[in-house]
């Protein structure tokens, strides 16, 4: 390994070196300007420069090979990239979004916006990070100012209560989830990923014998014990249980924010370590279960408690959590054939939730700032005062309930029919159980999508 840094390290994190630049800068220019509409501007013009070092590394790298920096820690690939644009686009749909609910609720915008900065500097990371270590970082760099930004509206009781449940609830999570990389360190012997997927293929060597990690108790447990850490920021059943009560009292363009951004995160991360760490083929039967039980449950869950909500928000929280459920069902399929394969429809998926679900809060954004309310009901009569605004918004959310022909129902064929091609290839192959769990998958996700559609 060359020990030595090199010019091509900095310009394969330049995207994210320049997000840290931009929200140092935006800190600084609310420190002494103090202008809403000069922060904004400036966080928001500022995204050009790390979104043209994304789209000129898409242009100019050869990604027939994975390009690697630092000693490893960070991976640029087409997947790192794809993700390091989606998230770039998620803050500048955020800034002019909330623009208005910031300075009518939070006040402290240049906190807002340098936080949210730092946010996606670390969900950039997490998407283009190889090594357990780096990850657990940029886990960090993403959860911490999230953290504040569900308690930024001061005066607000329910603002703050959501802070602290966000606080104790990621911290747990974030020790499950040290600890299940701290078994898999203790069994490999690395943290380095593509080490890991070495031993766990090729089995461990102890002087002249090789130990087969094949069926290894401590991996599985180690396994179970990440999934669970990233079933945290996913939202996923049972770890969803933080998503409706801090969703509810974050203000809303921060909930918009965690309901896209750090889902994203969480799916980028969850797919880069089992995939690349090829964590499903010690103990593929058992750990392609563990995964369809958790889906089934999301997915489920989610929309028959959706549909009997009173508070929008609320609604969204576990509107995602079901959309959660249904990403869950791509990486299952990618788990069980122990490659990438089936990623095309996951990424197409989380996409295509990505942009309706910020259109659908944008919306909601802008009515809620209209009427101060945020139930349901509050939101009665706006296709008269606001018709173009109550379109838009309504388009989204029926593209987030798989309405034909939205978007949502285009990304959810695409999904359901790469994982049920999946399950029969694996069928086919001799590996019948596991192509079976996945064809039982797809079955209750249209299940559950005739439902959401109710």
């Amino acid at each position: 390994m060359n020990q030595a840094l090199s010019a091509n390290d900095l310009y394969l994190l330049a995207p994210e070196l320049s997000l840290t630049v931009l929200a140092l800068v935006v800190m600084v220019v609310d420190l002494f300007i103090k202008r809403r509409i000069v922060t904004a501007t400036v966080a928001l013009v500022g995204l050009i420069i790390p979104l043209a070092f994304a789209i000129t590394q898409a242009l100019t790298l050869d990604f027939s090979v994975a390009h690697h920096a630092f000693f490893n820690m960070l991976v640029v690939d087409q997947y790192a990239i794809f993700f390091q644009i989606l998230f770039l686009i998620i803050a500048a749909v955020m800034i002019p979004a909330s623009y208005s609910y910031v300075g009518k609720y939070i006040k402290a915008d240049g906190e807002f916006y340098t936080l949210m900065l730092f946010s996606v500097t670390g969900m950039m990371l997490l998407a283009s990070t190889g090594e357990l270590i780096s990850i657990y970082i940029s886990l960090e760099l993403t959860s911490f100012p999230l953290y504040v930004m569900a308690g930024l509206i001061r005066e607000n009781e329910r603002s703050a209560e959501a802070a602290v449940k966000y606080v104790l609830l990621g911290a747990m999570s974030s020790a499950i989830l040290l600890y299940g990389f701290a078994l898999l360190y203790g069994l490999t012997g690395t943290t380095d990923l593509m080490s890991i997927a070495t031993v766990i293929k090729n089995g461990i060597h102890t002087g002249n014998v090789i130990v087969s990690l094949k069926g290894n108790l401590m991996e599985l447990v180690a396994s179970i014990l990440i999934l669970a850490g990233f079933g945290f920021k996913i939202s996923a059943v049972p770890f969803h249980m933080w998503a409706p009560d801090i969703y509810e009292g974050a203000p809303t363009p921060a909930t918009a924010f965690f309901s896209v951004g750090s889902k994203a995160a969480g799916f980028a991360a969850l797919i880069r370590v089992f995939i690349d760490g090829n964590l499903g083929l010690a103990n593929t039967v058992s750990l392609v279960a563990a995964f369809s039980i958790v889906a089934i449950l999301t997915m489920t869950l989610g929309n028959f408690v959706a549909a009997v909500q009173t508070n929008v928000k609320r609604m969204m929280a576990y509107s995602s959590i079901a959309q959660a459920g249904y990403i869950l069902i791509g990486v299952t399929a990618s788990l069980a054939s122990n490659n990438s394969a089936g990623n095309s429809a996951v990424l197409f998926f989380i996409f295509v939730y990505v942009l309706t679900n910020l259109g659908a809060f944008s919306g909601i954004i802008a009515l809620a700032n209209a009427t101060g309310g945020e139930r349901i009901e509050d939101f009665r009569g706006l296709g008269r005062r606001a018709p173009l605004l109550s379109l838009g918004t309504a388009l989204c959310l029926l593209s987030l309930g798989g309405i034909p022909p939205m978007a949502g129902f285009v990304s959810k064929v695409f999904l359901f029919t790469a994982v049920w091609g999946q399950g029969q290839a694996l069928i086919s192959s001799g590996q019948v159980v596991t192509g079976q769990l996945l064809n039982v998958l797809v079955v209750v996700a249209l299940i559950n999508s005739i439902i959401s559609l109710v």
